[in-house]
C-alpha cells in the first residue's frame, strides 16, 4: 500500500466498531433471520460510519434493499420473449439491480404461483412478470405479490403496472402501409389464439381494415414457428389476398418459403408484412418489410415504473410503446 493511503475497511473493522463478531455481520450481510434489532442497528451504523462497501450484500442491507428484481417469464425461444428479457436484464444493471430469474414452466396458473412465491422468498424488491396467457394476468391479479410489479403485456389486466409494446396500433400500421400502395384484398396469418400478443394484432388488423373499407378474405393460425407458416401457407395462399399480414417474421419466413414451393413471386404476386424485425429479416431472401418491436424502450421504461414505485413516486402506470414500421423489398404495388 502507497505511504498515506487509507486502507479501505473489512467486515472484521465493522465488526470492531459494531462490538460483534465478523461472523454476526456476514449473517447480516446475508440477511440472516436470526439478528436482534438492536445488533442489526448497530451493524448498520457502523458501516455508515466505516463507508464500507465491498459489495452488494452491504449496500442492501444500508438501503434495507435486496437490490434484486425478480423477472417471471414463460419457456422459450421465440425471439420476441427472448429479446425483452435481455432488454430487461441489461436495465437493470444499467439502474444498478441484478436479476432474479425463473420460469413458470408449465405456463400454468400453478407454475406462476410458484414462480411468485419463489421470487419473493429471494426477497427481491420488485417483479417483472413477463407472460402470454390472459388466464395468468387474471390469475396474477388475485395472488398476494406484496412487491410492486410490472407486467410486460398489452391488457393490463393484472393489478399492477404494465408496459408494452401497442401490439394493436403495430398491426394498423401494417394495414395502412398496405393500403396506402393499393392492396384491397388483405390475408391474415396470425399466432395461437391463446396469445396476449397475436389477439391484439389480430384486433388491430381486423379493426383498420373495417375502418379503410378493405376486404378481409381469411384469416389463418399458426403457432409463430418457421414450419407453421410453411404448413399452413398453401392455405392462405388460396384465399387469393394481394397483401398478407403474418403474425411475426418467423411465420413469414415460412410463408415465403411456401410461395417459392407454389411457383409465387414476392411482392410481384403476394406482398407480405412481419412482426418483430428479427435480425435476419433484412436478409430474407426477400428481405422483409416488418413492424419492429422496441424491446430496449421496454426494458428502461419497466425499469423506470418500479424505480419510482419503490422511492414513492408512481401512481399506477399502464405504458404503451409504439413500433416502428420497416420497409423492405417484401411489399410492393398488387
Amino acid at each position: 500500500m502507497a505511504s498515506g493511503e487509507r486502507r479501505r475497511p473489512n467486515i472484521r473493522d465493522v465488526a470492531a466498531v459494531a462490538g460483534v463478531s465478523y461472523q454476526t455481520v456476514s449473517r447480516a450481510l446475508n440477511r440472516h433471520p436470526n439478528i436482534r434489532p438492536e445488533t442489526l442497528a448497530r451493524i448498520e451504523a457502523a458501516i455508515v460510519e466505516l463507508g464500507y462497501r465491498p459489495n452488494a450484500a452491504a449496500r442492501a442491507l444500508v438501503r434495507r434493499s435486496s437490490q434484486t428484481i425478480g423477472l417471471l417469464t414463460l419457456p422459450t425461444t421465440h425471439y420476441g420473449p427472448q429479446a425483452q428479457q435481455i432488454a430487461i436484464e441489461m436495465a437493470a444493471r444499467d439502474a444498478g439491480y441484478r436479476i432474479a430469474l425463473t420460469n413458470a414452466a408449465t405456463g400454468s396458473v400453478e407454475d406462476l404461483a410458484a414462480g411468485v412465491t419463489f421470487l419473493r422468498e429471494t426477497s427481491v424488491d420488485a417483479l417483472v412478470v413477463s407472460v402470454a396467457e390472459t388466464a395468468m394476468l387474471e390469475a396474477l391479479a388475485q395472488l398476494r405479490v406484496e412487491v410492486p410489479y410490472v407486467t410486460l403485456e398489452p391488457t393490463g389486466l393484472a393489478s399492477g403496472h404494465s408496459v408494452a409494446i401497442d401490439q394493436r396500433l403495430g398491426a394498423r400500421m401494417a394495414i395502412d402501409h398496405l393500403a396506402s400502395l393499393g392492396h384491397r384484398r388483405i390475408a391474415q396469418l396470425c399466432g395461437p389464439s391463446g396469445s396476449i400478443d397475436a389477439t391484439a394484432r389480430t384486433s388491430g388488423t381486423e379493426e383498420r381494415i373495417a375502418e379503410l373499407g378493405l376486404e378481409l378474405v381469411g384469416t389463418v393460425e399458426g403457432d409463430w414457428t418457421p414450419d407453421s407458416g410453411h404448413a399452413v401457407g398453401a392455405r392462405v395462399l388460396a384465399l387469393g389476398a394481394t397483401g398478407i399480414v403474418v403474425g411475426n417474421d418467423q411465420m413469414a419466413l415460412g410463408l415465403m418459403h411456401a410461395c417459392r414451393d407454389a411457383g409465387l413471386d414476392v411482392p410481384g404476386d403476394v406482398s407480405i408484412v412481419g412482426f418483430d424485425d428479427v435480425p435476419e429479416a433484412a436478409h430474407f431472401p426477400t428481405p422483409l418489410t416488418t413492424v419492429r418491436q422496441e424491446f430496449e424502450q421496454v426494458g428502461a421504461a419497466a425499469m423506470r415504473v418500479l424505480l419510482d414505485d419503490l422511492e414513492g413516486r408512481a401512481g399506477l402506470v399502464h405504458l404503451r410503446i409504439p413500433p416502428v414500421l420497416v420497409t423492405r423489398a417484401s411489399v410492393a404495388r398488387p
